[in-house]
């Protein structure tokens, strides 16, 4: 835009402000585009730059260990609750063992076998939680360590169980020699050992009915009788479970050595492999350069033998025609 003065025969031209701003804003991005040109090329900035990614991914693993000891946590307050249960299982045990009521007692045995029933599948959730985490830290010791010490609490829980579940065996069992006797104080050890342990212990006790005195009395301890050798049937399937499950969880640190052996082994064999593959390749480069040598000896040969002939053959020709 320009202005013109008449008088003065001046020109004054007033500068368009849109276009300094326009111009202005260019100067600033061609100006930090040279300064992010500079930032990239800048080695400095660049190590900053893998000092940022190194943090990242050391951010991540941090993330994951924490990941790892939540589930490590979650473990433990089972195992927590595993003990627990366990010493209830042993309270009521020791509740029905000297209980005369038939209503506190059949109430106190429903409560047993809901705690059993419960503890068996939070045992076999904790076995298969601990393996999981066992496996998962087999290449790092931190995670392995807190595995393993999970592994080693459940061992002796477990072991502290199969104790309780012993000794309620052996207690059942001496009170149900003591009701037996009642029916047959006559009895031999061998007599009320059979009656006890047999399985067809329900006709040994029909038969010593029979021959009790005391008909009444025999009935009752007869019952009781028959109670305890149910339940003792029943310890016997836990107590085979329990040792089950501790060998199981022996058996762990077996696995995850043969486990860390194979992996070893296939990282040696890949090892192999890879220098086995660089020395075919080393006889590959070299087998390459000698064919190349043979081909260029071969072609210098060929012109030797071309340029002979030449010499032989062309040239005399060539001299007779001139003559």
């Amino acid at each position: 835009m320009s202005y013109n003065n008449a008088e003065n025969s001046n020109v004054y031209e007033l500068s368009n402000p849109y276009e300094e701003a326009s111009n202005d804003l260019s100067n600033k991005t061609n100006s930090y585009s040279n300064s992010n040109s500079n930032l990239n090329n800048n080695p400095n900035i660049a190590s900053s730059n893998a000092y940022a990614t190194t943090k990242a991914t050391n951010s991540n693993n941090g993330n994951d260990f924490i990941q790892f000891m939540n589930r490590i946590n979650e473990i433990n307050q089972d195992l927590e609750i595993y003990e627990r249960n366990i010493n209830e299982i042993e309270k009521l045990q020791r509740q029905l063992l000297i209980q005369v009521n038939e209503e506190e007692e059949s109430s106190i045995r429903y409560q047993l076998d809901n705690i059993v029933s419960q503890t068996s599948s939070l045992q076999n959730q904790l076995k298969f939680n601990i393996k999981d985490a066992q496996r998962e830290g087999l290449h790092d010791t931190n995670k392995q360590t807190q595995a393993e010490n999970s592994r080693q609490k459940f061992l002796k829980l477990i072991q502290d169980y199969r104790i309780i579940e012993s000794n309620y065996k052996d207690e059942n069992k001496q009170q149900a020699k003591r009701q037996y006797l009642i029916v047959q104080p006559e009895a031999t050890e061998e007599e009320v050992e059979n009656a006890i342990s047999d399985t067809n212990g329900q006709q040994i006790f029909s038969q010593a009915l029979l021959n009790a005195n005391r008909r009444g009395e025999a009935k009752t301890a007869l019952a009781e009788v028959q109670a305890r050798h149910q339940e003792l049937l029943q310890l016997e399937k836990s107590m085979a479970e329990l040792n089950q499950l501790f060998n199981d969880m022996e058996q762990l640190v077996i696995e995850q050595q043969e486990n860390v052996e194979v992996i070893d082994k296939n990282v040696e064999d890949a090892q192999e492999d890879v220098e086995q593959g660089v020395g075919h390749t080393n006889k590959a480069v070299k087998s390459a350069r000698r064919a190349r040598r043979n081909k260029i000896r071969c072609a210098i040969i060929c012109f030797i033998i071309f340029a002979i002939v030449v010499v032989v053959v062309v040239v005399p020709s060539v001299v007779e025609t001139r003559k």
